[in-house]
């Protein structure tokens, strides 16, 4: 699945078991809100489908990354960056 990230998180940022990103690292056009859900990723790693669980008033976005490849997530996008 070649795809632009809605949201660039390192993978590696864990906070209470959720991957967490910054707003400042969203796509002009991605919706980042507590329930949607995004196609989220780094220059390392594949992108995978995580569902917004927090926004945070500075900004931070905590993830929920769900399992396995993105592309079995494709029914849970909104956007038409596929």
């Amino acid at each position: 699945m070649k795809r632009r990230s809605d949201l660039w998180v390192d993978f590696a940022r864990v906070y209470g078991g959720l991957t967490y990103g910054d707003l400042e690292d969203a796509d002009s056009g991605a919706v980042v809100e507590v329930g949607k859900y995004l196609v989220v990723g780094d220059d390392d790693a594949d992108p995978a489908v995580a569902e917004v669980v927090e926004v945070r008033p500075d900004g931070i976005v905590l993830l929920k990354i769900l399992p396995g490849p993105a592309e079995a997530h494709v029914h849970l996008l909104s956007s038409n960056l596929m």
